[in-house]
Parts: C-alpha cells; sequence; structure tokens
C-alpha cells in the first residue's frame, strides 16, 4: 500500500531487532522497493564523523578538490566528481552535485589490482585531518550491514541465508560521499541535484542529512518525498537484484531535488556483486510470468556499462 502523510511518503519500516525482519524485507521490496531500517547496529557517532569528514572536503577550494578527480583513477571509480560532471537521468541537465567516491581499497600489490580486475584499486584519500579514519570505520559499517541485508534477502526469498556468499564474497562496496549546494544556479534552474534514476547493483544503504530532497516515483509517476528520519537507514534497490529475482522485487526511480535554501549532505553505499558473478534468476523466482526474459549478465559488465553512460570522464 502506498501511504501519504502530510507531503511525506511514507515507506515500510524494516526492524532488523526483531525476528520478523525477513518478512518485513519480502512486503517492502515486493511493494516498494525502498524501507526505512531501524535496528541496524551504526552507531551515531561513526556516522556523524562520516559526514564531518565530508564536509571538510568538499569545503576546500575547487582546485584542491580536483587535484583528485575521478578520471585519474578510470575505470576504477575512486575521486572528486565536481559539479554538473553526471547525468543520472540521461538526456536532462546533469546533476546539481558534487561527490567523492571510494570503494574496497586495495593495496598497489594487491593481485587484483596488478591484474588489472576492473574496481579493484587503492582509495584516493585527501589529507583531511582525521577523513580516512572517519571514512574506513563507515565503511566497515556499511560493509557489515550489507551483507546482513543480503542474507535477509536470501531468507525473503525462500532460499538458504548464504544463497548469495559466493556471489557477493568480494563485492564491489562503493561508498559515495555527496554534497548538493543550496538552491538554484543560471546553469540549472530547476534545481535538480540528482536525476532520476535507478540503482545498478544489489542493494543501497543511505544516510543522509535532516535537509530532505529525496523523492521516490509512486504510482502514475507521481513523485513523492521522503522525510529524514533521525538515527533511520533508507535502504532501496538495484536493478541486478531486480534482475536476479525475475523482476519481483523492484528497483525503483528516484531523484533528489534541492531547490531550497540549505545546502544536503547525504552518503549512500552501493553493494554491488563481484565483478565477475554471473546473475540468473534464483530458483524460487523462476515461476514467474515474465521471468524467462532475464537472461544471465556479467556483473561487472554490467556495472561498467551503466558508469560509462553516467559520467562525463567516461566518455
Amino acid at each position: 500500500m502506498w501511504l501519504n502523510h502530510s507531503d511525506a511518503f511514507l515507506i515500510p519500516t524494516v526492524d532488523l531487532s526483531t525476528g520478523a525482519a525477513a518478512q518485513a524485507v519480502d512486503d517492502a521490496c515486493r511493494t516498494h522497493g525502498f524501507f526505512y531500517l531501524t535496528g541496524h547496529g551504526v552507531s551515531s557517532t561513526v556516522t556523524e564523523k562520516a559526514f564531518a569528514a565530508a564536509e571538510s572536503f568538499f569545503a576546500a577550494p575547487l582546485k584542491t578538490k580536483s587535484a583528485y578527480h575521478i578520471c585519474h583513477s578510470h575505470p576504477h571509480q575512486r575521486g572528486y566528481v565536481p559539479l554538473f560532471e553526471e547525468s543520472l537521468d540521461e538526456g536532462t541537465l546533469p546533476d546539481f552535485k558534487e561527490s567523492f567516491d571510494l570503494g574496497v581499497d586495495r593495496a598497489p600489490n594487491h593481485p587484483d589490482v596488478l591484474a588489472g580486475k576492473l574496481f579493484a584499486a587503492p582509495n584516493i584519500w585527501p589529507p583531511v585531518p582525521g577523513f580516512r579514519e572517519a571514512i574506513e570505520a563507515y565503511r566497515l559499517e556499511m560493509m557489515r550491514l550489507g551483507l546482513d541485508l543480503v542474507r535477509l534477502t536470501a531468507v525473503a526469498l525462500g532460499l538458504p541465508s548464504g544463497y548469495f556468499d559466493a556471489a557477493m564474497g568480494d563485492p564491489v562496496g562503493n561508498l559515495r560521499l555527496l554534497h548538493y549546494p543550496a538552491g538554484e544556479t543560471e546553469e540549472l534552474p530547476h534545481g535538480q541535484g540528482c536525476g532520476a534514476h535507478t540503482d545498478y547493483g544489489f542493494l543501497t544503504v543511505l544516510a543522509q542529512d535532516d535537509v530532505g530532497g529525496l523523492e521516490i516515483e509512486g504510482p502514475g509517476g507521481r513523485w513523492l518525498p521522503l522525510a529524514p528520519r533521525p538515527g533511520v537507514l533508507i535502504v532501496n534497490l538495484g536493478d541486478l537484484l531486480t534482475h536476479w529475482t525475475g523482476g519481483l522485487y523492484q528497483a525503483r526511480r528516484h531523484r533528489v531535488v534541492n531547490a531550497g535554501t540549505r545546502e544536503r549532505y547525504s552518503i549512500p553505499f552501493f553493494l554491488d556483486p563481484n565483478v565477475d558473478a554471473e546473475i540468473d534468476v534464483v530458483p524460487t523466482c523462476r515461476h514467474l510470468p515474465g521471468a524467462s526474459t532475464y537472461q544471465p549478465v556479467n556483473a561487472g559488465a554490467f556495472l561498467q556499462s551503466r558508469f560509462d553512460a553516467t559520467f562525463t570522464y567516461r566518455k
């Protein structure tokens, strides 16, 4: 059921501290593709330090931030993305946001790095005091939580809890620090912070400040705001999970509108499969109408194609 209260759209809430979490995940994934997450165990101190680190980095001059431009890591998706260099809604104006991207931190001599494996690279660490420590602590919490949710999703689908372990054992776990400046600009008069899109992989765990601006596409194409809730995370599904479930769990389009007077910060964690994983419909969903249209895909190739279509530097 799609519920509205005032101007805020209410998505389901999943409480990980209860024994009914798997059923709640299943219900939310079937109906909305988004849910609030409580009982997640992520320390507010860890989250606050991550946001403070992001704010410190984005406060630097553009020249300083551009020294860490994401193009230097191509094709591994590490570093700084300036305003207007990403277009999540293809064919529209570019996004009015800046970001800093990190992934699983590989040492330069790691076998995957030496072999040139896709998305296997060292992170870029700007010399902002406390930045690395804060972000690494937060990313570790997100990886723990994300893999817990993967196992819960398997149970929700009527599968063994470890069903996805092989495909998610060495995941592409990208963390993005996002900054949406306040107001509008001549280049972007409509205040589109982030164009309408679905996420790419298994799932996304989002922490956001209290400014708001995140919207989900509801019935009939109506855009409905998702109100921030203190200490509560938001989880949404990605395209590869839609593929894995033969369309049972649908990734839903969302966007960010920032037409207000306050700047906005958020930190999404994108948990995507191993780059060499083959994504095929799970046994419990193969009987569904339309499931046969989802042919096996390689996770790494799929993710690379989506990044190539989105970022200016990759063109």
